[in-house]
């Protein structure tokens, strides 16, 4: 009896058009090719791009995963990625300086965030310009909104909007609960960004001005709570509204309906990272999902069931 009521809510809600989609493990790729820990993706059209910490940017089609590509960024300890609608490609370099200290005759180094490299490349690898940014100490997610530049500092706990052309700041959202060393964002539905407040356990979406719209999650074990020390990692957004939340320690990818209230876990996901780690998420117009196994060094490929 259980079972048929079940399935009766299930089918209810389908055709309210509030389900959340299934997913699968499609192919995994890149793991004899990708050489240092990814750091980041992006996609554009048929291609995927992933970033190295190393500064090596690869390329590979999202349709078979095959290489097909890679240059060097010119940049070291590279940590986001940013595509352009135009295809220009925004690679971001954390600085920082480590700095010996004697503390009880024992010496130690201290590492402090010294600002932001930015280079500008098109679509064949060829260096377009730097950018000089205003504001940010570290990036550890980077997006292009509505034609301006937003980058997530994880030092500061704080979201600068900059100009994408001169890197000037815009604006500036700061007070999330970050852990780990971790910060990401994306673009959400109409003109709005989506953080993944991970110190919080919750999702929330501001529009462009820095104005709370919605907030969502808490700490928990059930399917539509996020579980650990701090989660979610990393989120996108399906072409249908649907939402994709990324946890690690253990990995559990999550989709959730465009109302946020039902969620399907991708099922057959190995763990991607081990303890406190990014997972790189990024999503095409296609709703093919890609995640990164970062200190493995390949892309695994969801797709939809």
């Amino acid at each position: 009896m259980i079972r048929y009521i079940s399935l009766f809510v299930a089918l209810l809600v389908s055709s309210a058009g509030f389900a959340a989609p299934a997913y699968k493990v499609e192919q995994k790729f890149g793991a004899k090719v990708c050489k240092n820990l990814i750091t980041y993706l992006a996609v554009y059209k048929d291609k995927i791009y992933v970033l190295e910490k190393s500064g090596t940017l690869r390329i590979f089609e999202t349709k078979s995963g095959k290489s097909v590509g890679e240059f060097d960024t010119g940049l070291k300890n590279t940590t986001a990625l940013a595509m352009s609608p135009e295809g220009k490609i925004y690679v971001f370099s954390t600085i920082t300086k480590r700095t010996p200290k004697i503390i009880k005759n024992r010496k130690y180094f201290l590492t402090s965030f010294e600002g932001v490299a930015c280079n500008i490349f098109d679509l064949t690898g060829k260096k377009i310009k730097s950018l000089k940014l205003a504001g940010p100490k570290s990036a550890t997610a980077a997006r292009i909104i509505d034609g301006k530049l937003l980058v997530a500092d994880q030092y500061q706990h704080a979201l600068f909007i900059l100009k994408a052309k001169t890197g000037k700041k815009i604006r500036i959202k700061k007070g999330f609960r970050l852990c780990c060393g971790l910060f990401d964002f994306c673009e959400g539905p109409n003109q709005t960004y989506v953080v993944a407040n991970l110190g919080a356990f919750n999702v929330q979406q501001f529009n462009m001005k820095g104005k709370l719209v919605h907030s969502f999650g808490k700490r928990g074990r059930s399917l539509t709570e996020f579980h650990g020390c701090c989660n979610p990692v990393s989120l996108g957004y399906l072409p249908d509204g649907s939402l994709v939340t990324v946890e690690k320690d253990p990995t559990r990818v999550k989709i959730y309906d465009p109302t946020y209230k039902t969620a399907q876990q991708i099922e057959g996901l190995e763990e991607l990272v081990k303890g406190c780690s990014y997972i790189p998420v990024a999503i095409n117009e296609q709703g093919e999902i890609f995640l990164a196994a970062s200190t493995k060094k390949y892309i695994v490929k969801c797709v939809p069931k």
